[in-house]
């Protein structure tokens, strides 16, 4: 019978019966013994539920509640099921519609996750009721696993609104035990120091400490919430040598050390996930764990052989190197050249995962979802269609990277729409798909900005059918608040005249960042909105310095409107312009701005630089924009 990762808690739990597996700060310390009771009796009383092999499980937990998220995971398991977790607390429709779209049996809750739980048709329970069962347990050698079954979903943040459903089997949660050549019954002995870190339930990342405790025989000290002023202690006291971190933690406790004037040699290894490292974090993790290693680490939930960066403060930190498992390619799927900007591709080098696929809808008309890869070929060099697995083996990432000369990848931007805030990735359709079940909503997009802490925010920008104060940004994070969870919930809500799209209608989201920046966080006239995205209370919002895209503006028309509109025509070879015509709508790039300001330069007799034109694409605003430079000048 081969090897399963309950399997090995239970070899775990007979060696090493006392050994620390999870330590949770605040909360106390799991061990192996205790562990593989908690799964076994969990596993009972699943069994009594009548769950059959291959059913899935929802677990819903908080995550200061790790410690029975871990035992009621390894239960599913060994009951034959498929867990998916889910992070809590989440608004009370939420658990239900994941449970019906997973095709779940059963959902069970963690501490204060049950009011959250709703109504659902399949049964329900909670982790203490489980975990008091006292019947025989349910043995997985009974229901006849094999490494190939099902084992458990991963919910990952999409670009269609919906998250994807990564199904992963038995044999990839213990790929790293080992084989039969090295006699797979023999358990090392657990590692005499420990790491720390501070992963959300429900994440990839979640799932590969669960394999690196049993596996590796890894100590998790976990900090749930992470608490940076309290990382030194925790160094110390658990002989934490290596570090689990995202770019917003580890930029949290170097301020935290650096506060504390504090630097811990003991560390010997940082590792940051879920986002790349900045060069200036890098820098700081230099300065507070000076024996350390600073990793960048690249993978993605749908599998491949990921990437992996050893970073150094005194040069921008990479991704990894391009290699037989790794590419850069274009949109025709060929390898693009040093210096360009390509979509990055991983070879699946381990078991074989797939996603779960709408099926036939079930009598309520509830989607469902059944097992495959999709269709081959689908998707193929197509660069913002999101992560998917491609022919070959490949798996298309959906993030642009950049090339150097020595082979190194470098993250560029996504190629979809997902935000990666605090750690986590945010799907801007989803909110999106919130804000517009508001009545008062007639567009909207969701959009990054700077964030200290976060590395980017959640914002929209809405075009409003009516202004009351139903529509306030207070009222529509309100809104959102009860349709999301809270992570997802935009720090602000700007209401629009217009959104600003490309010639073929896509909303050109960076252009409204870039625009929000300059007008919301960039100086001491915009502190109070600024301070709101810190997270601190705010007041009233102070009036833009500039329009935003698509604002209406008085209608005048002189000589510089005349300049504009024929230099419109002429650069952008449009036949009818007027002061509503766009810059980009009509097919404008930077290149042509460059061309532009010129053209409008000889006409006008001033200077004239391409970023006004970019940041004015409104003929109308940037005859405004140019008139103001005028009048300024001639007083």
């Amino acid at each position: 019978m081969p090897v399963l990762l309950h399997d090995v808690l239970a070899r775990r739990a007979a060696a090493h019966p006392a050994a620390p597996a999870f330590t949770v700060d605040g909360a106390g310390t799991l061990d192996y013994l205790g562990w593989h009771r908690g799964a076994r009796r969990v596993a009972a009383g699943l069994a009594a539920r009548g769950l059959r092999p291959g059913e899935r499980v929802v677990l819903a937990f908080e995550d200061g509640d790790w410690l029975s998220f871990a035992v009621c995971f390894m239960g599913v398991l060994a009951a034959g099921g498929v867990a998916v977790p889910v992070r809590a607390p989440v608004p009370e429709a939420h658990l239900p519609a994941t449970a019906a779209r997973v095709e779940a049996a059963g959902l069970v809750t963690g501490g204060r996750s049950e009011a959250e739980a709703g109504a659902f048709g399949g049964w329900r329970a909670s982790a203490g009721e489980l975990t008091a069962t006292t019947r025989g347990p349910a043995v997985a050698g009974a229901v006849g696993l094999t490494g190939a079954d099902p084992a458990a979903v991963i919910l990952t943040s999409g670009t269609t609104g919906a998250a994807k459903a990564v199904l992963s089997v038995h044999a990839s949660l213990v790929e790293d035990w080992p084989d039969e050549g090295e006699d797979p019954d023999e358990v090392l002995s657990p590692q005499a120091n420990a790491l720390f870190t501070s992963v959300a339930i429900g994440t990839n990342a979640a799932q590969s400490v669960l394999k690196s405790c049993l596996v590796n025989g890894v100590h998790i000290v976990l900090g749930q919430p992470f608490a940076p002023e309290r990382l030194a202690g925790l160094i110390e006291e658990h002989r934490v040598s290596a570090l689990s971190l995202v770019p917003t933690t580890a930029r949290l406790a170097v301020s935290a050390l650096r506060g504390q004037g504090r630097a811990s040699s003991r560390v010997r290894s940082v590792v940051s996930s879920s986002a790349p490292l900045d060069q200036p974090t890098v820098a700081g993790l230099a300065e507070v764990f000076p024996r350390a290693e600073i990793f960048n680490v690249y993978t993605v939930a749908e599998g491949g052989a990921g990437l992996q960066h050893r970073c150094a403060p005194d040069r921008p930190p990479a991704l990894g190197r391009l290699g037989p498992d790794a590419r850069l390619v274009d949109a025709a799927g060929r390898d693009v050249a040093p210096g360009e900007v390509g979509e990055l591709w991983l070879r699946h080098t381990g078991p074989a995962l797939t996603y779960l696929r709408p099926s036939a809808p079930s009598a309520t008309g509830t989607p469902r979802e059944a097992a495959g890869a999709g269709t081959p070929g689908e998707g193929a060099g197509t660069a913002g269609a999101g992560t998917r697995y491609l022919p070959g083996g490949w798996i298309a990432t959906g993030d642009l990277c950049r090339r150097d000369a020595d082979g190194l990848v470098h993250f560029v931007e996504r190629a979809d729409d997902v935000i990666v805030s605090g750690g986590l990735n945010i799907a801007s359709a989803t909110v999106e798909a919130a804000l517009r079940s508001h009545p008062a909503v007639a567009e909207v997009a969701v959009f990054g900005v700077p964030h200290a802490a976060l590395g980017r925010a959640v914002v929209a920008a809405v075009v409003l059918t009516a202004a009351t104060a139903a529509t306030a940004p207070s009222a529509l994070r309100d809104h959102c608040a009860r349709r999301l969870p809270r992570d997802h919930v935009p720090v602000d809500v700007v209401p629009v005249a217009e959104l600003p799209v490309t010639p073929n209608g896509k909303v050109r989201k960076r252009s409204l960042a870039e625009w929000y920046a300059r007008a919301y966080l960039e100086d001491g006239r915009t502190r109070t909105t600024a301070a709101r995205i810190a997270g601190a209370p705010a007041g009233r919002r102070p009036e833009p310095p500039e329009q935003p895209p698509g604002r209406d503006a008085p209608d005048r028309h002189d000589e510089l409107d005349e300049a504009v509109l024929a230099v419109y025509r002429d650069t952008l070879d449009a036949e009818r312009v007027g002061r509503d015509s766009d810059f980009y709508r009509l097919g404008g790039h930077s290149l042509l701005a460059v061309r532009l300001a010129a053209e409008l330069e000889r006409r006008i007799g001033r200077p004239v630089e391409p970023a006004t034109v970019l940041r004015h694409p409104r003929a109308g605003d940037l005859a405004d924009a140019l008139r103001r430079v005028r009048d300024n000048t001639a007083h």
